[in-house]
């Protein structure tokens, strides 16, 4: 299994040159060390929480207001007298609509309701509060929605598309079709863009602060981590080869897989894939690669961003699924795929080519990746779900939808729980930190909220809190 290495980037404001430092994997012979990774719990349980939501209207999407709260928020599209639709963001609770939200703009005109296939709705650290995201080509717009703030109880933002604004490793860019991410760190809001192709051995990812402080929201310091294959060999003839794998080596496509659902956490993780191309000599190496990654954002001592980045492929026997043992093992960009942390490790699903669905895990305190493929059940339509510092596996079958809670450290004592409504269910939506909304056939969605079956004090003897 090829060994993972651990980038750490920081990077003041401005355009200044960059400080990144490089931690090599563990090497062989060192003694074997013996992870705590039990969870809180081996089998969940699904909780109605608000039935028949939004019946009559469409529901574009659902944010979960906490983890604690029983009420959860809505983006809903619905009619108006003149014939025309809204846009209007509701705050629900078991007994219905308790809060609505119009969208509008910054003279208070109403957004196009033929928008809605370009917004989402996102979760805020804090419960009472919910973002709205609207991204689309060339346009990419925020809106706070805070029902306690009578004064300004919605807050947009000017377009964002200039986020990130250029320099170094940006150009020659065309960064309106950029994929950008809201985020929260320390709970403070930001944007993380991490651009789709690299011309070089560098994976750039750039994250904006945002002002919430004014009018409009808009961006205040760009900060760009740039993370670079580390060289394991010091001497200078081990540099030197280094240097030249630098030079030939570039990432024609990198693509976003999945960012934390949870915006509680001080750090954001995100989970991608990207093919490699090399050169020598001028000519194009014939051998395709890929891997897939995880980056960890988070605010330094100095209160800047700053970023770890791990990378992952493996090696596979005919044993560990259908894939054909005579083509290379590729990560691919293709379903499923997901990321979901816990309070040990992150977790990345993904597949090769769509053939065989695999995930790994990624602890805290280790830098070694480890496999989860053929020890958990994973099939193509396998969806990851964030649960309250946990974590799941979901997949809709017969209109039941079926939740197996992992127990990653003794994945055997994962337990399974099927769950039916009064309609055949056809989709599940996440809404956050366990909180989904299920849409049926012929009925109105209903949402859930999914949690441990037993508490702690109750859970198998190797769980720890």
């Amino acid at each position: 299994m090829s060994q993972p290495a651990a980038l750490i980037a920081r990077k003041a404001a401005g355009w200044g040159a960059g400080v990144v430092l490089t931690l090599s994997s563990c090497g062989e012979g060192l003694p074997e060390i013996s992870l705590q990774l039990s969870k809180n719990c081996n089998e969940i349980r699904v909780d109605p929480m608000i039935p028949n939501i939004g019946a009559g209207h469409e529901i574009i999407d659902l944010a979960a207001d906490s983890v604690l709260s029983d009420t959860a928020w809505v983006l809903v599209r619905r009619p108006v007298a003149d014939g025309n639709h809204e846009l209007v963001v509701q705050q629900w609770d078991p007994g219905g609509s308790v809060f609505e939200q119009v969208l509008v703009d910054s003279s208070n005109n109403p957004i196009p309701a033929t928008i809605a296939p370009a917004l989402s709705l996102e979760p805020a650290p804090d419960a009472g509060l919910v973002w709205v995201v609207r991204e689309e080509p060339g346009v990419f717009e925020l809106w706070k929605i805070d029902p306690e703030d009578p004064g300004r109880p919605i807050q947009g933002s000017e377009n964002l598309t200039d986020f990130p604004s250029g320099g170094p490793l940006c150009d020659p860019c065309n960064n309106a079709s950029w994929p950008r991410d809201l985020l929260f760190l320390n709970g403070r809001p930001a944007l993380a863009s991490l651009p789709p192709f690299s011309v070089d051995a560098g994976l750039v990812v750039w994250v904006g602060l945002l002002d919430i402080n004014n009018a409009e929201i808009r961006m205040t310091n760009e900060h760009r981590l740039n993370f670079e294959p580390p060289c394991e060999d010091d001497t200078p003839e081990g540099e030197a080869f280094c240097e030249e794998q630098r030079e030939n080596l570039r990432y024609p496509e990198v693509t976003v897989l999945g960012k934390q659902e949870d915006p509680r956490l001080p750090q954001t993780v995100f989970f991608g894939h990207r093919t490699r191309a090399q050169t020598f000599g001028g000519d194009e190496f014939p051998i395709e690669s890929a891997d897939v990654f995880i980056v960890t954002v988070f605010i330094d001592d100095d209160g800047v961003p700053a970023g770890i980045l791990r990378s992952y492929s493996g090696f596979y026997s005919p044993d560990d699924g259908p894939l054909d043992a005579s083509a290379p093992p590729l990560p691919s960009a293709s379903p499923p795929f997901g990321v979901a942390v816990d309070r040990f490790a992150a977790y990345g699903l993904f597949s090769n080519g769509g053939v065989l669905p695999r995930m790994i895990q990624l602890p805290n305190i280790d830098p070694d990746f480890v496999e989860l493929t053929g020890r958990v059940p994973l099939e193509q339509d396998t969806q990851l779900l964030q649960l309250d510092r946990d974590l799941a596996l979901g997949r809709l079958l017969g209109g039941q939808w079926e939740v197996t809670k992992l127990f990653p450290d003794r994945p055997e004592q994962s337990q399974t729980t099927r769950y039916s409504t009064d309609a055949p269910i056809e989709q599940v939506v996440s809404g956050g930190v366990g909180t989904f909304m299920l849409r049926k056939d012929g009925a109105p969605p209903e949402v859930v909220r999914v949690r441990c079956a037993v508490p702690e004090d109750d859970a198998p003897a190797d769980a720890e809190p």
